[in-house]
């Protein structure tokens, strides 16, 4: 980004596919723990997070409270953003099964990841004050990728994805189509589909 100077570090538009993971349950859960435990899980599960969002050349943008946000292909893209969005999002599943195995060696409750995935133009900049500053992207992908997230309560899924990404990871992933929504904050229906490897594994 710096090598490339001006707009693309100040503001551009692009194509990308945005992430959000949350947590479930972790308001309850964290009820019964010493805030010493809650960093601890945070701390535990955040490290795997970062992970399957690097292991798949994105970019996490931030944490928020017990969720986690990325983006893959702002501001550059690698051609295959949406795919690795959805690589990550399986592969975050799998760190989950691991750390719940640990985690019922220690005698402590499993956890559950909902991730949404959603893929469209994005607006990519510095944004906030001169006194703190982040990059980051804004955008009606933004949005959605958010909301799919919440709707993995709602239909009892682990990865929702919107039809955009659909469109780019049909041939290398299952997909199982679920419902036509108009999501909170918009007018336009999408095609929401359930994501999960297929038989044989990892995603392609």
């Amino acid at each position: 980004v710096l090598a490339h100077e001006g707009d693309m570090l100040f503001g551009t538009g692009c194509r990308a596919s945005v992430l959000f993971a949350d947590i479930r349950g972790f308001t309850t859960m964290s009820e019964n723990l010493s805030p010493r435990e809650v960093v601890d899980m945070l701390n535990e599960i955040f490290t795997e997070l970062f992970d399957a969002v690097s292991e798949q050349d994105g970019v996490l943008d931030k944490y928020i409270g017990d969720a986690v946000m990325a983006v893959f292909g702002a501001p550059l893209s690698r051609g295959d953003d949406a795919i690795n969005a959805v690589r990550a999002a399986l592969r975050m599943q799998e760190m989950i099964a691991s750390i719940n195995a640990r985690r019922s060696l220690r005698g402590e409750p499993a956890v559950r990841l909902g991730v949404g995935v959603a893929t469209g133009e994005v607006v990519a900049g510095t944004i906030g004050s001169p006194k703190r500053m982040d990059y980051t992207v804004i955008g009606d992908s933004v949005n959605l990728a958010a909301r799919l997230q919440d709707l993995t309560k709602t239909y009892g899924e682990d990865v929702i994805i919107d039809q955009s990404t659909a469109a780019a990871v049909g041939g290398v992933a299952t997909l199982r189509k679920i419902d036509t929504v108009i999501v909170r904050g918009r007018v336009q229906k999408e095609t929401i589909f359930a994501v999960s490897a297929l038989p044989n594994g990892f995603i392609s």
